[in-house]
């Protein structure tokens, strides 16, 4: 019994065999015979192609085309006929530069002297007695009036030819007399006293013909008779594998090559069909195929590959399709897994694009922006390279793709929108007057903005705050201003009055005096007001000398020496050793040091010492002076040195608060600078000065 079902099996594997090799056998005998049928076609085709109007009306063309591109042309030169031709008669120039490659010529004058010529690799030159050895040749020669005579032709087909071109010359509707008639109109001429010969070597010929006029897809595709036969024959052996397990005696259709997964044969498939995609135009073409053997194994495997699929389907009836995809489908089996893995990539393609939108959404706008536009047209790139490899279905998904990218760019506008509101409602408020607007959204990609209010909102205070102090200091200006000129001119005025009533001589002459102190204390405030005022409007002359600090800051303290004894104040001078020269103007400087003096002796405490120092600073002469205040120090030192502000609140002591406002005038005008600091009642004052 073992014996009768192991030969069955072996009979069964034995017709699987023939039913395999007999459909390869067949296709394969078609392929020579439609081989032998496509070059007899090919023949045809061409042999019509050579005595048609469409091919011959070129070399009525050339002529023309050569006779206005010769040299010396005096109406025009050869580069403007060109271009002329590529412009206006596109087409036609088209036609003669497909066909100048391939083509032989000659182009004489009326005396026979050659005037162009050309070789298309013909290996010698054409002349009027080799133009029969090849495989095409016309003489064609214009007269003086420019009529036209085709005078010879040669090649196989000279009879027809002649025929044709002589029905196309006398064709008014033709291509080639519309456009000798139309040149005229661009400043194109007829050939005059010219005679051109052309000439095609059979090699050229064969190649024109093939580059030109046949349709390589329609000849080298696969005739469809053939087609159709080869996929019924593949249909025959896919049914005879389930055909074949159903007659009993063979014993076949369970084999363990049929069971297994329907993804592998599937694959098998799919391998086997792109491997015999393009073979069989091979086959009927012989261009890579070395013989006749490859073929026939590459149609054995697509006819056991159909065989092989079929019966892999039929377990589907065997099993039931429950059962079926349970134990022969692999996708099921690993379906969780599967599910895991796209969750996984779905997780990361979503985390990256989160990314890569919220990196667009913070792009520092004050940085270069190449990195971030590299990046988006590197995934844009990216994305468009795979669709285009999807071929037909590439157009599906990009149209799928640029309605994606529309929301996403809907989105990234609309955010974008919301965060321009919110940075313009922020600088609305600034403009209505609220200097304390604060931005707390996330501006992305306009954050660098929150920085740069910020720093306008500051700016804004501090000028508010300029602003303020300047009114108010103007204020308490216009009220010193009166009070210090009022108080001299009201005792001037009291004491002319009581002068006119006073009969004593002693009351009277002590009046004068008072006069006269008060008259020189307006004196001076009045001209130091007018220093004052000169020296802010920079209205003064400046006598620029070389100027040694030191000598000069002596001078003024010895005229001072009698203020400073009475003002019981011991000074401690500290000089240095070498002459310190800047570029200054010695009165301004004069009356700046002496400012200082002054004020140290008025406002001092009786029986206390100041200190002044000069001293060397990387290249500057630096002045410091230093005394112990007789008053409490409560003033601020930035104000001080504004006009008529006073280190005595009270005004009791005599002085027109124009004497620190005068040194840092007349010091910013010589290109110094002028620093006052207290310490508790320690008051410091630094001058500085560039070096020569």
């Amino acid at each position: 019994m073992g014996i009768r079902l192991k030969n069955s099996h072996k009979s069964a594997v034995l017709l699987i065999c023939i039913t395999i090799l007999l459909p390869a056998l067949y296709i394969m005998n078609r392929y020579g015979t439609y081989y032998n049928n496509l070059w007899i076609e090919k023949e045809d085709i061409r042999s019509s192609i050579l005595v048609s109007e469409d091919f011959l009306e070129n070399f009525l063309e050339i002529g023309y085309i050569l006779y206005n591109t010769e040299k010396d042309r005096d109406h025009m030169d050869a580069a403007e006929a060109k271009t002329i031709l590529k412009d206006s008669f596109y087409f036609i120039n088209t036609e003669y530069e497909l066909l100048y490659p391939y083509l032989d010529y000659r182009a004489e004058d009326e005396e026979g002297t050659v005037v162009d010529a050309s070789t298309a690799n013909a290996g010698h030159t054409l002349t009027k007695q080799s133009i029969d050895s090849y495989a095409l040749g016309f003489i064609v020669s214009y007269d003086a009036d420019g009529r036209m005579d085709i005078e010879h032709i040669y090649g196989e087909y000279a009879e027809e030819q002649s025929v044709s071109l002589r029905r196309l010359m006398g064709n008014p509707e033709s291509e080639w007399q519309l456009f000798t008639e139309g040149g005229e109109d661009f400043g194109l001429l007829k050939p005059e006293n010219r005679t051109y010969y052309f000439a095609m070597t059979e090699e050229n010929l064969d190649k024109y013909v093939d580059n030109v006029y046949f349709d390589d897809y329609q000849l080298q595709s696969l005739p469809q008779d053939i087609a159709d036969i080869q996929i019924i024959l593949m249909l025959l052996v896919a049914a005879a594998a389930w055909i074949y397990p159903k007659l009993s005696f063979l014993q076949t259709g369970n084999e363990r090559i049929f069971k297994v997964p329907i993804e592998g044969a599937l694959l098998a498939a799919v391998l086997v069909y792109s491997m015999t995609d393009g073979l069989f135009t091979e086959l009927i073409f012989r261009t890579s195929i070395n013989g006749e053997a490859w073929g026939e194994l590459f149609l054995v495997m697509l006819f056991a590959c159909s065989y092989w699929l079929s019966g892999c389907a039929r377990q589907i009836y065997v099993l039931g399709p429950a059962r079926y995809i349970k134990e022969r489908v692999l996708l099921y089996s690993s379906w969780h897994h599967i599910k895991r893995a796209w969750r996984t990539v779905t997780r990361k393609a979503g985390e990256w694009v989160s990314g890569l939108y919220h990196s667009l959404e913070h792009i520092d706008l004050t940085e270069n922006s190449n990195k971030a536009i590299l990046k988006i047209v590197a995934c844009n790139f990216g994305i468009l390279m795979v669709f285009c490899m999807m071929w037909f279905w590439g157009i599906m998904a990009l149209v799928i793709y640029s309605v994606i990218l529309f929301f996403i760019l809907r989105k990234y506008y609309n955010d974008l929108r919301e965060k321009y509101q919110v940075l313009l409602k922020a600088t609305n408020e600034i403009a209505e007057g609220n200097l304390e607007a604060e931005i707390t959204e996330d501006l992305g990609i306009f954050t660098p903005f929150r920085t740069e209010i910020a720093k306008i909102q500051t700016g804004f205070q501090k000028a508010v705050a300029e602003e303020v102090k300047s009114q108010r200091m103007k204020t308490e200006l216009i009220t010193n201003v009166s009070h210090d000129l009022k108080t001299p001119l009201t005792a001037i005025i009291t004491y002319v009055n009581l002068l006119k009533e006073e009969q004593d001589p002693e009351k009277r002459k002590d009046y004068t005096e008072v006069l006269e102190r008060k008259s020189l204390r307006l004196k001076v405030l009045i001209e130091d007001l007018f220093e004052i005022s000169k020296a802010s409007s920079k209205n003064v002359t400046l006598d620029i000398v070389d100027v040694d600090i030191v000598n000069l800051f002596k001078q003024v303290k010895l005229e001072l020496e009698d203020k400073f004894k009475a003002a019981e104040v011991d000074f401690r001078y500290t000089y240095p050793e070498e002459k310190l020269i800047t570029p200054l103007d010695s009165q301004k400087t004069y009356r700046i040091f002496e400012n200082l003096l002054v004020n140290i002796s008025k406002y001092s405490l009786p029986h206390t010492r100041a200190y002044v120092e000069i001293v060397r600073e990387e290249g500057e002469a630096v002045i410091r002076l230093k005394n112990i205040s007789a008053a409490e120090l409560t003033f601020n030192p930035e104000e001080i040195t504004e006009r008529f502000v006073r280190g005595d609140v009270s005004r009791n002591t005599e002085g027109s608060g124009l004497g620190l406002a005068i040194v840092k005038s007349f010091t910013e005008l010589q290109k110094g600078s002028f620093f006052i600091e207290t310490e508790a009642d320690l008051f410091k004052a630094e001058l500085r000065f560039r070096l020569k």
